[in-house]
């Protein structure tokens, strides 16, 4: 096994076109992954690189064109594999996690990832406690204060957390004629479509600590701009990329920018 002049040309050029997108400079960094491509197609490790990018600012359709392209060079190849399985993943959410309104649209049920990490922290508590008074022998007896402070730390905190968490997250987005719409256990927030001025798909600038969230943006300031995680390791939102889709039959333009470059006042912001 050998490498042509070429490969290692261009295993140097990736390397250089890598330093540019740890700079965060993404669109100069398609830029020359293309003129990269054009001297080597099969450059598969570049495409996975564009790949990476698409996938960092929420542009799924161009991501999956990309890793077809590697498919279609080695077939055989895990990371587009991974891919594929991943999608299928996504196509089986959309259809355990979303149903059909009455009304017409659909809605995307949240899987409470929050809520679940935050119920085990309060089950490992309340088993911590427990285990402490066991094996504490007489010195819960003697001091009450230190009973009342370890009940108070591993066993009251974390259920008022629990109790904030169902509360605050996110439960169903639905997508209909006349609007999108967002449910929590206490409250909907519904925007309709003509409301709103811009959807955007805002992504950080460092590509390994990847976040992506979809915002809001309203024409009326008295209604409130939201902010959705879509980050695939902590959002609530199933079935993402059909999510997605769906919106586009609703608002055809959904915009990618960086999080740093968007004006919203924190205070009217509401999170998921």
């Amino acid at each position: 096994m050998f490498c042509t002049q070429t490969d290692t040309l261009g295993m140097k050029h990736l390397n250089s076109i890598k330093k540019i997108v740890d700079e965060g400079q993404f669109e100069e960094a398609h830029s020359a992954l293309e003129d990269l491509l054009e001297m080597g197609p099969k450059n598969v490790e570049a495409i996975k690189l564009k790949a990476a990018l698409f996938a960092h600012v929420g542009r799924f359709d161009d991501e999956e064109a990309a890793w077809r392209r590697v498919i279609d060079i080695d077939n055989e190849d895990e990371d587009a594999i991974r891919y594929y399985q991943g999608a299928q993943l996504e196509d089986r959410e959309h259809y355990y996690f979303t149903d059909v309104l009455p009304s017409g649209g659909r809605r995307y049920l949240a899987y409470p990832r929050a809520l679940v990490s935050v119920s085990f922290i309060g089950l490992m508590g309340c088993v911590a406690f427990l285990a402490l008074t066991r094996l504490s022998g007489n010195t819960f007896q003697e001091s009450p204060g230190i009973l009342f402070a370890t009940f108070l730390a591993t066993v009251v905190s974390p259920w008022f957390a629990i109790i904030y968490m169902y509360v605050k997250t996110i439960r169903s987005i639905s997508l209909s004629n006349d609007g999108f719409e967002v449910s929590t256990r206490l409250r909907n927030i519904m925007l309709p479509w003509k409301e709103i001025d811009r959807l955007i798909l805002a992504h950080s600038d460092d590509l390994e600590s990847s976040h992506l969230r979809l915002v809001v943006l309203p024409k009326d300031n008295g209604l409130p701009p939201l902010s959705i995680d879509m980050t695939p390791e902590t959002s609530a939102v199933r079935a993402r990329k059909h999510l997605l889709a769906e919106m586009k039959d609703h608002f055809p333009k959904i915009e990618h920018e960086a999080m740093g470059s968007i004006k919203v006042e924190a205070a009217k912001l509401r999170r998921f």
